[in-house]
């Protein structure tokens, strides 16, 4: 069955494509030819604006092809070498990249091949740390619900993405999690008048009840991700979540897998609350979807204690600092430094959350429109006054997905459980860095054709 107009994939040779196990079989995959700045064109030439920027990856726009011309002319000087005992010179300029625009204090980079790695590499480096300093009972881990850190049975134990927690729960890690700093449905601070930072003191109650000398680190998005997209924190939240990790002696990570590399408008989103993490966790943007790269910053504390005992971490993965990756990384961040895409997300994200906040107030389904930059989340429900949410058997937001995707923008339906495991629709808008005015207009007005026709 062909689904939203698409058709099915095929071999060169003309045959459906049964080759590949793809994620999801009830639905036949669009299938992609190319891409040009913001759009993805198929097979049959049609172009479609990529609203999602490919799940929040793709920074510096599609089909830059000077990145393949700077791989082929650099030619064998980027080869691959194993990363126990060779180095190689883009991984180390790479490297030098990240901290330039890192928080003050960060003093490594260790490279992997995508979000869910980095945040692995960081709950071992945390365990690994303790022990070295002679804390041994340090290993616990303490996150947020509607978290989401990665695909891998450890950074899917860490993240509150109960949806995809589920079919796996009796491979999972025993991890702590407490509340998310969700505004709109906070349990502590509704009807109180403002947010009370009763969910940053949660960690510090979490920490207390587990013992404080058995927990290892606290991960957080700075601004949740894709199981709620784009909710950002009261101003205070990182100080006080900071000042209770030091107090107690566990240290911070901050996954900006997503929210990092420019999406919010900054090189990475905690600049905002003036916080420094322990370990940054990178990914999708770093690369920008032209190689498979994820990279962990870890903080000159860290850093100092390894390089001046000389110690190993017991750790690595067959392609951690891929010359290869690593190259397509520092091109990607030369192009991004070039055209100021950095910041640029700041400005034309303006423009995106001032159409958002008019077609609020258009479509009572709207609930909330959230985020930093060109990472914006928006909330729908079925009454604004008391915040209902649709049922799940509306299918509210796959209706709306595939609304949008038949008038030329591609936007994925989000995860379900934003309102903590009962429901909740959302979407998340995280274009390329490159989007134009006019094309951001045309994301809106094709989101505001099809909460009319639905309504």
């Amino acid at each position: 069955m062909v689904c939203n107009g698409s058709k099915p994939a095929k071999s060169d040779e003309g045959e459906d494509d049964v080759t590949v196990f793809q994620r999801d079989f009830a639905t036949e995959p669009l299938r992609i030819a190319r891409g040009e700045g913001v759009y993805l064109i198929d097979e049959d030439g049609n172009r479609h604006l990529d609203a999602m920027g490919s799940a929040g990856v793709v920074g510096i726009g599609h089909g830059r092809t000077e990145i393949a011309a700077a791989l082929a002319a650099a030619g064998d000087t980027v080869t691959f070498v194993y990363n126990v005992g060779f180095s190689s010179p883009w991984q180390e300029r790479l490297a030098a990249s990240l901290l330039s625009i890192a928080p003050a204090g960060m003093g490594s980079v260790y490279f992997s091949s995508g979000g869910s790695e980095a945040n692995e590499t960081a709950i071992k480096l945390a365990r690994q740390y303790h022990l070295e300093r002679g804390e041994p009972r340090r290993h616990k881990i303490v996150s947020r619900w509607q978290s989401y850190h990665g695909v891998t049975l450890a950074t899917l134990s860490v993240s509150g993405r109960t949806s995809w927690r589920q079919p796996f729960d009796p491979y999972l890690l025993p991890v702590v999690h407490i509340a998310p700093p969700y505004d709109y449905r906070c349990a502590y601070c509704a009807g109180d008048g403002g947010c009370s930072l009763a969910c940053a003191d949660e960690l510090e109650k979490a920490i207390l009840l587990e013992g404080p000398e058995t927990v290892s680190a606290f991960f957080a998005e700075p601004i949740i991700g894709t199981t709620c997209s784009g909710v950002v924190p009261h101003a205070n939240y990182y100080k006080r979540i900071r000042e209770i990790c030091d107090r107690y002696g566990v240290l911070f990570v901050a996954d900006e897998v997503l929210t990092g590399y420019g999406r919010t408008g900054r090189p990475f989103a905690i600049q905002e609350w003036g916080v420094k993490p322990d370990m940054i966790t990178a990914g999708k943007a770093i690369a920008s979807g032209y190689a498979p790269l994820g990279a962990t910053l870890i903080s000159e504390e860290i850093t100092d204690f390894f390089r001046t005992g000389k110690r190993r971490f017991v750790h690595g993965f067959t392609f951690s600092g891929h010359p290869g990756s690593c190259f397509v990384g520092q091109k990607v961040f030369e192009i991004m430094t070039r055209e100021n895409l950095f910041e640029r997300p700041a400005t034309i994200g303006a423009h995106l959350f001032e159409r958002l906040a008019a077609l609020e107030q258009r479509h009572a389904c709207i609930g909330q429109v959230r985020g930093r930059g060109l990472f914006a989340g928006i909330e729908f429900v079925a009454d604004r006054a008391s915040r209902r949410p649709f049922d799940e058997t509306e299918r509210f937001t796959a209706r709306l997905a595939a609304g949008m995707r038949a008038r030329g923008v591609i936007i994925n339906p989000g995860v379900p459980g934003a309102n903590f495991g009962k429901g909740g629709d959302h979407i998340q808008i995280s274009p390329p860095f490159v989007i134009s005015e006019a094309e951001v207009d045309q994301i809106v007005e094709a989101l505001d054709d099809t909460l009319t026709a639905m309504s």
